[in-house]
């Protein structure tokens, strides 16, 4: 989990990189927002598989590794160093529940952000948690692409509403803190 937060800090800062609205605090702060996201986007993975008794751990992918180290210099970012495995009896209720809460806490993360938005405009910090938000908003829109091994395509097998639901508050969440966000980097 540690090598995965690194690159995927990395990779975060990689975004904003350059901006002039983002010295070393706005880098830190943003980078800090970007990481809570992924660690807590896996965590609730792990909770929820193992609330139904399921054996819950993350591991490290290779290929995801080196794509998440590409997209440290690489303007296309693909940010996937590894995922939590489920072992244990299961259904697909059960997996779509436990895929859904990663990109659902990814969204309540941009909510808090964008809520809390406001009240910093005058101060330093209003450019990093607007990052933050765009951040975790993505990260909750790439996870839900109903696709392999994303997921998108377990929720997506589970229940088409609850993913169309998240999909389209996750696209919304993204194209609003990006547009928001637009002038500044």
């Amino acid at each position: 989990m540690a090598v995965g937060t690194t690159l995927v800090t990395l990779a975060g800062i990689s975004f904003f990189l350059g901006s002039p609205n983002f010295g070393l605090v706005g880098l830190i702060v943003s980078s800090i927002l970007f990481c809570m996201g992924f660690i807590l986007h896996e965590l609730a993975h792990k909770y929820v598989a193992q609330g139904y008794g399921l054996w819950a751990e993350f591991r490290v992918n290779t290929t995801g590794l080196l794509l998440t180290a590409i997209s440290v210099i690489s303007p296309i970012k693909f940010i996937a160093p590894g995922a939590v495995m489920i072992a244990g009896f299961t259904d697909q209720g059960r997996m779509g529940r436990t895929a859904f809460a990663g990109p659902l806490v990814n969204v309540i993360i941009t909510a808090g952000l964008l809520i809390v938005l406001p009240a910093l405009e005058t101060t330093g910090l209003y450019h990093a948690v607007l990052a933050g938000a765009a951040i975790n908003a993505f990260l909750a829109l790439f996870n839900l692409i109903p696709f392999a091994v994303f997921d998108g395509q377990k929720v997506f097998s589970w229940n088409k509403r609850y993913w169309a639901a998240l999909f389209v508050v996750s696209l919304a969440l993204t194209a609003y803190a990006n547009f928001v966000l637009q002038p500044f980097s």
